[in-house]
């Protein structure tokens, strides 16, 4: 996915330093859990409240992944068969609110981040026909 040159270079090299050495995360559900993508559950009296996500993380790479999220936002109408497109225009939908949405993003590029760094293989768009979701954001 091409984003604007000055926005690459930045969100990229922050995440890098950021992250690190991948090794230290067990799985994509532990960075992302350690980028801030993933919101508390408050749970009382047998309700389950989904809540905002967690202030104690990496801020960083939290802040870096969401901008990622909202450059995608903002040209998600250039790139319509981008499978983090349609999942921003989806949660968007579902939602209406541009916040989640690139939250939601931001959480799929940390998923994707971990499996790019850990298997060293350049992004490969989903192969699948269905509608883009994430693995939390279903």
């Amino acid at each position: 996915m091409v984003l604007t040159t000055g926005t690459t270079f930045i969100l990229s090299a922050v995440i890098a330093l950021e992250i690190g050495d991948i090794a230290r995360f067990g799985n994509a559900e532990r960075l992302v859990s350690y980028a801030g993508l993933v919101p508390a559950a408050r749970e009382s009296a047998g309700r389950k409240r989904p809540g905002k996500c967690p202030s104690a993380c990496n801020t960083y790479l939290k802040w870096a992944f969401v901008e990622a999220g909202n450059v995608i936002a903002t040209h998600h109408h250039k790139w319509p068969e981008r499978h983090v497109a349609q999942l921003y225009v989806r949660v968007k939908h579902n939602t209406k609110m541009h916040g989640k949405a690139t939250v939601a993003v931001g959480r799929h590029l940390a998923e994707a981040a971990y499996w790019i760094l850990s298997k060293q293989e350049l992004y490969r768009e989903p192969k699948s026909n269905r509608q883009a979701l994430s693995s939390t954001h279903g």
